[in-house]
């Protein structure tokens, strides 16, 4: 009866008796060690970039120190200075071939590092252990010479690997980081779209069957917006410019609804326009600012979309600011689904510093404010 091996998962769909790859044995690092991924030059530009830290530095430095002290107290009488300089050259090689280990970890200039390392202390110790009369001396530098190799060989390995695996988990961090903002970006078309056009639709459908004269230019604007918006939730990036658009036909589909309780302005300067934002973060903003603002005031309010870029503290910093005139920032607005969304896909855009903050506006109502620095531009 022919063994097999049992899967621990009932969704495990490998074939029976196949491991997956990280459970497989790989002989071949007996005779070719070191990390089997090569890494791209894009990859390691994007994943690749960071100095060792302080810790890691310092803590291989105190376990060097530690291992290099007492082996200098066993140095047979005569040859403390051969043994120094041996230890000296050994460690400037070892330092020199681990930093270029450290931003391009691979196997093949791995083998190329040990080979280099080893011929060389090697060299060095049968040279100077040959030249010595005392045949105990000799052969204890030898001995001696064997072991930093083997150390080096075994420090060179392990940060190869580690090195790479570093990277490599980065880039599926990146990479998850990625799904999220994608996923995040369907959401938020989602979140926008469909009771929007729903509502719309109906609105349409009765205007249609009454003969209200606001059907054709409620028609044209749902079209412009729809014109206007369904390309761009394709994108990661777009001009802000082009979603103000979409905002301006968003904002003029809900006056045609809503009528006189909404009145509005867009007003985004010309070289903020230019800038590339998340799709749908500025649709999000106004489409809050309609909901809570004017839909949720029994007098309707007033929606003021601006935008712009303005000197900060550290460089030059854009802004972006939807505000409404309505009752105010509802309790526990600013940790709605949207928005927690949006600021998900602008820090995973921006870095941690871009910030999207809700609060009260001066006069009443409800101000929600995106802003992020922007890169310092560099002299021609």
């Amino acid at each position: 009866m022919n063994k097999r091996w049992r899967r621990f998962s009932g969704c495990d769909d490998r074939p029976v008796g196949v491991l997956p790859a990280s459970d497989r044995i790989d002989w071949s690092q007996l005779w070719n060690p070191g990390p089997v991924r090569v890494f791209t030059d894009e990859e390691l530009a994007r994943a690749g970039r960071d100095a060792p830290s302080r810790t890691l530095v310092v803590m291989v430095t105190l376990m060097g120190v530690s291992m290099i002290f007492p082996l200098l107290q066993s140095v047979p009488q005569g040859l403390l200075a051969q043994v120094t300089a041996m230890l000296a050259g050994g460690l400037a090689t070892l330092g020199t071939l681990a930093k270029r280990l450290w931003w391009r970890p691979e196997r093949r200039l791995l083998n190329s590092a040990i080979w280099v390392f080893a011929a060389l202390g090697l060299a060095v110790g049968l040279i100077v252990g040959l030249g010595q009369h005392k045949t105990e001396a000799a052969r204890w530098l030898v001995g001696t010479t064997v072991g930093v190799v083997a150390i080096g060989h075994l420090g060179l390995w392990f940060l190869a690997v580690y090195r790479s695996e570093q990277i490599a988990a980065r880039l599926r961090e990146l990479a998850e980081r990625e799904r999220a903002a994608d996923m995040a970006r369907q959401l938020a078309t989602a979140q926008i779209q469909p009771h929007f056009l729903f509502n719309t639709l109906a609105s349409l459908q009765h205007w249609v069957q009454t003969g209200d004269a606001r059907a054709a230019p409620l028609l044209a604007d749902l079209t412009a917006f729809l014109r206007a918006t369904l390309p761009l939730f394709n994108r990661q990036r777009l001009r802000l410019g082009d979603e103000a658009e979409a905002v301006r036909r968003y904002l003029a589909v809900m006056q045609l609804r809503l009528g006189e309780r909404l009145h509005y302005g867009v007003q985004i300067d010309d070289d903020a326009a230019e800038l590339q934002v998340p799709p749908g973060l500025l649709l999000t903003l106004v489409e809050n600012a309609v909901e809570h603002g004017v839909q949720g005031s029994l007098r309707g309010a007033e929606v003021q979309v601006r935008a712009g870029i303005e000197p900060g503290s550290a460089g030059r910093q854009a802004w972006i600011s939807v505000r409404d005139t309505g009752p105010g920032c509802a309790p526990g607005a600013a940790d709605g689904v949207g928005l927690g969304n949006s600021r998900v896909r602008l820090q995973q855009a921006f870095g941690a510093q871009a910030r999207l903050n809700l609060g009260e506006a001066a006069g009443g109502g409800c101000d929600a404010r995106i802003e992020w620095p922007l890169p310092i531009p560099t002299p021609n």
